[in-house]
């Protein structure tokens, strides 16, 4: 496994991302009108003294569309191109979207475990999961095996895909900065250095299974 050069990972996604930004966008933008929308029932359903059906749809439908998300986006950085119908993909594919969906349930319980009871073990598995969704929707791996190859791999060198992270998230903070405006570049470029490290880090990974994409 190579060291996580930032710098480079960076200028990479960049020209990806000003190469690809008309249908990194679309993607995008419809990923949050989908999420708008589903608030937006949730919202209408409250107001109806339904407020626990419209959360669970919500909580449920919201992770489902996030997962098409990142389907859609490791689309648009491989092959150039994706639909905004890939955003759907869980629902298609729904031995896929419930693994997706138990693995984000699980994470989100650990997660809110270790804050509750320190921040440190908190910020270590937030960085040490970073990949599971990835290992997940390419690999095919179980819920579990998401989460621990990720863990586990991050593990190695946890400093390094913190920096990473932390780099990213400057990034964001200097887009809002710019009247939120810089966010319209900055957001999709971290998207894609994601994936791109994604790709570094399990580029020539022997236990894998078939991958989706």
């Amino acid at each position: 496994m190579e060291s996580v050069n930032i710098v480079e990972i960076i200028k990479l996604s960049w020209q990806i991302t000003k190469k690809r930004l008309g249908t990194i966008l679309k993607i995008h933008g419809f990923y949050l009108l989908i999420i708008f929308a589903l608030k937006t029932v949730a919202s209408i359903l409250a107001n109806i003294h339904l407020s626990l059906v419209g959360e669970v749809i919500d909580f449920l439908f919201s992770i489902l569309i996030s997962g098409g998300f990142v389907y859609a986006m490791m689309k648009v950085v491989r092959e150039g191109q994706a639909e905004i119908i890939d955003l759907f993909i869980m629902f298609e594919d729904m031995n896929l979207g419930t693994n997706y969906l138990i693995m984000s349930v699980i994470q989100s319980i650990i997660l809110m475990i270790a804050f509750m009871l320190l921040v440190i073990p908190g910020i270590y598995l937030s960085v040490g999961y970073i990949f599971a969704p990835y290992l997940l929707i390419d690999r095919r791996l179980s819920p579990w095996e998401a989460l621990e190859t990720s863990r586990k791999t991050v593990h190695k060198r946890w400093f390094q895909y913190f920096l990473f992270t932390l780099t990213i998230l400057l990034i964001n903070v200097l887009g809002a900065l710019m009247l939120l405006i810089g966010l319209i570049v900055t957001i999709p470029l971290s998207i894609v250095a994601f994936i791109k490290l994604y790709e570094q880090t399990f580029n020539g990974w022997n236990s894998v299974k078939s991958a989706s994409l």
